[in-house]
């Protein structure tokens, strides 16, 4: 700058503040590595075992011309992937990127293991097991008391003719699942897949990919779906050593792959999974991988917050209109905006004949639906996992990153504290509401005390819930106030009657009436209904009794308006 200013610029004076400048993005080797010494002196490790790591990791070079490794590395036949240290002909070495030695310690290691036999089936065997206690110990965050069994044995049809005969006690084929949780209507099924992507896949090399994927991820589909349909056919299993297990009530199945590989790229393209023909459409696990599931645990805050992530991941039509690199920026996106996709509304009202014929607005809003990409949103989870891992300064005061509020969050919590039956299921349809909603719906309890009826009676207001075109996810949500002087008994005992028969009614195979004390104006109870099939003679007097259901409008999750017929109904 001196020798411009004095108009002294000349050749050698440029060719210096080039180089100094180059210098910056361009070190020189001494600048850019490091020796055995540097090592020992900052970490105290003996010199020796340095060396020892320095050899088991460098990249030999000395047969090999640079430019064939840059080749290899662009062509997917990366060299760096299990021996990413370089080493200078004077004996300084550098790591060429950070990234790269997670996957080389594992490899590298791992495929020194393999060559001392019984020591790579020890090894082999520890880590299937700590995929399966770290898978049971995170969902046990989220699935608190579950009834839970790991590892275990159960019975499913050998041939046709068993299938046929449908009589669990007779089927003669044993097969393995490692995890059932069941907590009242909902049941999740995990497998653990330690297996991880060979070499070859790595490299890009496609039928070997294909392979390896069947073994993760399509093994586990398979294995899974077997259990669901077991449970779905037969309403139980017969289990190795405890008999027969009544599941009969369950209403709700889950199916989720677990992999001790982080492939989220490959794991968050379930559309493209499916296209491949590594799973089916009517078989869709959500494969996520250890490191994923354990860090989603933590962030949940409410159970219900989790299973109604497992109901939005799982949709088929979630994985084709969202779009992203990550399992956890798709969890974040369902925190910040729900992860919901609008229904196709013809399909809705064909598993819903109660509804109205779709409005324009109705398939307008379907049709206009548009694919998106959910870019990165970790930046304040890795925040906050960093400054707990690490202890930081930071760690009490950098916050968590959490969902949404969501108004009807504290009914869901006050269910979950008096272990209402069915609080987890209950839990995640409330908070499956659109906020909007969730605030006129937590009024609800206050509008019926209010307006009490002069006539002695109690008050009720009833709400279907319609969210997809399967039948199954069909809610009735009710609410009821009991007066002042009736025996609660008796309240209780017209409020599940009323329940179930309105349930039957609309075709809704789950519902629950929240009961309000008008002289306390607090919830004296919540009442789960998960009955499907006929009624007895009073409750089918009792259907007859009700006002149509066409009188009645459903809400889906993203309603933005309360029902048009707004009245309590009796």
């Amino acid at each position: 700058m001196a020798a411009t200013q004095n108009g002294q610029l000349d050749d050698e004076v440029k060719e210096s503040a080039r180089s100094s400048l180059l210098s910056v993005f361009e070190p020189t080797a001494d600048q850019a590595t490091v020796s055995v010494d540097d090592i020992t002196a900052r970490t105290s490790i003996p010199a020796a075992r340095v060396t020892a790591v320095v050899e088991q990791f460098r990249l030999d070079l000395s047969a090999t011309p640079a430019a064939d490794v840059i080749d290899a590395f662009t062509t997917g036949r990366n060299p760096l992937r299990a021996r990413p240290l370089l080493v200078t002909d004077n004996g300084r070495l550098m790591l060429p990127h950070p990234a790269l030695h997670v996957f080389a310690v594992r490899e590298n290691l791992q495929g020194y293991l393999k060559t001392l036999g019984p020591v790579w089936s020890q090894y082999a065997k520890h880590r299937g097991e700590l995929l399966e206690s770290r898978t049971r110990r995170a969902l046990g965050r989220v699935f608190p008391g579950a009834r839970f069994r790991d590892a275990f044995e159960y019975y499913v049809p050998a041939n046709d003719n068993e299938a046929q005969a449908a009589d669990p006690a007779k089927y003669t084929k044993r097969v393995e699942g490692d995890h059932l949780i069941v907590l009242d209507d909902v049941a999740v099924i995990v497998e653990d897949k330690a297996v991880a992507l060979s070499a070859l896949s790595r490299g890009g090399k496609k039928t070997r990919i294909h392979t390896d994927l069947t073994g993760i991820i399509t093994k586990a589909a398979e294995q899974s779906g077997r259990m669901r349909d077991a449970i779905e056919r037969d309403g139980g299993l017969r289990v190795e050593k405890e008999g027969w297990v009544d599941l009969s009530g369950i209403r709700e199945i889950h199916t989720i792959a677990v992999s001790l590989d982080d492939i989220s790229t490959v794991l968050t393209a379930t559309a493209e999974l499916v296209r491949a023909g590594l799973l089916s459409i009517d078989n869709i696990p959500w494969t996520v991988s250890l490191h994923d599931l354990e860090l989603i645990t933590e962030l949940v805050v409410h159970p219900a917050q989790f299973l109604l992530y497992l109901r939005r991941r799982r949709d088929p039509d979630v994985t084709v209109m969202f779009h992203a690199p990550d399992e956890l920026d798709l969890f974040l996106y369902f925190f910040e905006a729900g992860l919901f996709v609008e229904p196709d509304p013809v399909q809705v009202r064909a598993a819903f004949p109660f509804l109205p014929e779709p409005t324009a607005a109705d398939l307008r809003r379907y049709s206009t639906q548009t694919p998106a990409l959910v870019t990165s949103r970790t930046d304040a989870l890795d925040a906050w996992f960093h400054a707990r891992t690490h202890g930081s300064s930071g760690a009490g005061t950098t916050p968590k990153p959490a969902m949404a509020p969501a108004p009807l969050l504290p009914l869901a919590e006050e269910l979950r504290t008096h272990d209402v039956q069915g609080w987890l299921s209950i839990g995640a349809t409330l908070l499956a509401l659109e906020s909007t909603t969730q605030r006129k719906a937590a009024r609800y309890g206050d509008t019926l005390l209010d307006n009490p009826n002069p006539s002695g009676q109690g008050r009720s207001l009833a709400m279907p819930l319609t969210p997809g075109a399967d039948p199954a996810e069909g809610w009735l949500l009710a609410w009821v106030t009991q007066p002042a002087g009736h025996n609660p008994d008796a309240v209780e005992k017209s409020a599940r009657g009323y329940l179930r028969a309105k349930k039957y009614q609309l075709g809704l195979p789950r519902g629950v009436v929240f009961l309000y004390d008008e002289a306390t104006r607090e919830l004296a109870g919540a009442f789960y209904d998960g009955h499907i099939g006929p009624l007895d003679a009073a409750l089918t007097a009792t259907v007859h009794a009700l006002r149509p259901a066409t009188d009645l409008r459903t809400l889906h999750p993203n309603a933005k308006r309360p029902p048009r017929r707004g009245k309590a109904t009796k």
